[in-house]
């Protein structure tokens, strides 16, 4: 050789007088040119043997805490009910009040539909708001008809849904 050459992304070289560089062992990865050591893969993604840049786990996976190394796409674990999973998640996430997931490999948790609530985070189902009360897209808790106004029946979106109190009677707050 005229010149040295240095060692691509995705391999690396620590010793003297080499004639070839190495790949980075599964689990690791190194993104520069002309690199003695390699870097260990970013929780959440995995790196092949010879990897130049971490892949994250797809949306609605997750890393595998049961492995110490993760080498592939199928090293990564479907997210469950009542989680969500973004690329490049390390853990699944618990959907949040007012939203649910009921399948299983989600990036995100679904909104409670208008007449529809969920109190509990993780949930796979919303309830529906009972008489008396309303409940907005996304609720995580069910508010009552405003005082002058009443309703039996369950399952309204809106406040403009419950009924104004007749004439010649009162009607309280829900």
């Amino acid at each position: 050789s005229a010149q040295p050459t240095n060692c691509a992304p995705g391999t690396y070289n620590a010793q003297p007088s080499q004639v070839v560089c190495l790949n980075c062992a599964p689990g690791t990865y190194q993104d520069l040119a002309g690199n003695t050591t390699c870097k260990p893969c970013t929780p959440g993604y995995y790196c092949a043997a010879g990897s130049a840049a971490p892949l994250p786990c797809p949306g609605g996976t997750n890393k595998n805490a049961a492995l110490s190394v993760m080498t592939s796409r199928a090293d990564c674990i479907v997210c469950g009910v009542g989680t969500f999973c973004p690329v490049g998640s390390e853990n699944a996430t618990l959907c949040a009040p007012g939203t649910y997931n009921d399948q299983t490999e989600q990036e995100t948790c679904v909104n409670c539909p208008a007449g529809r609530f969920q109190t509990q985070p993780g949930q796979t189902a919303c309830l529906t708001c009972t008489g008396g009360s309303y409940c907005g897209l996304g609720a995580a808790a069910e508010l009552p008809c405003p005082a002058g106004s009443y309703s039996n029946t369950p399952g309204l979106g809106t406040a403009g849904e419950c009924t104004l109190c007749p004439a010649g009677s009162a009607c309280s707050t829900g």
